[in-house]
């Protein structure tokens, strides 16, 4: 079947982005979900960092033109080392072990969330 979208990504692109570690644990799922609220509220635009990770070029050139929020899950730094890789230098990053939280032993709660949002939402 041949796929006729368009080939271009419908995230959202501004001057102020977030990316998200959006890994599989706890942790992941909560800078995830904290990147959502920054977008719904219109504090950040979030982006995909998978399309670092796959090289796009013209998107990594475009997003190293931004005012950058990685929020990182632990201290395996998966976001961070993505874009360090991908040549970016000048962005701000949260890593929410850096906060108290336990990899494998943080709830996904409204709670939670609404701590680490409060710390990314002032972060300029």
């Amino acid at each position: 079947m041949e796929n006729k979208e368009k080939s271009t990504c419908l995230c959202g692109a501004s001057e102020y982005m977030v990316l998200a570690c959006s890994g599989a644990c706890d942790l992941g799922q909560i800078t995830d979900l904290v990147a959502r609220k920054l977008k719904d509220n219109g504090i950040r635009k979030m982006n995909c960092l998978a399309v670092v990770g796959a090289g796009i070029e013209k998107s990594i050139e475009d997003f190293k033109k931004k005012n950058i929020l990685m929020l990182g899950g632990c201290t395996i730094d998966c976001g961070k080392q993505i874009l360090d890789k991908a040549g970016f230098r000048d962005y701000k990053y949260l890593r929410i072990t850096d906060l108290g939280y336990k990899k494998n032993q943080t709830p996904v709660t409204e709670k939670v969330i609404q701590k680490v949002y409060e710390t990314a939402e002032i972060i300029y």
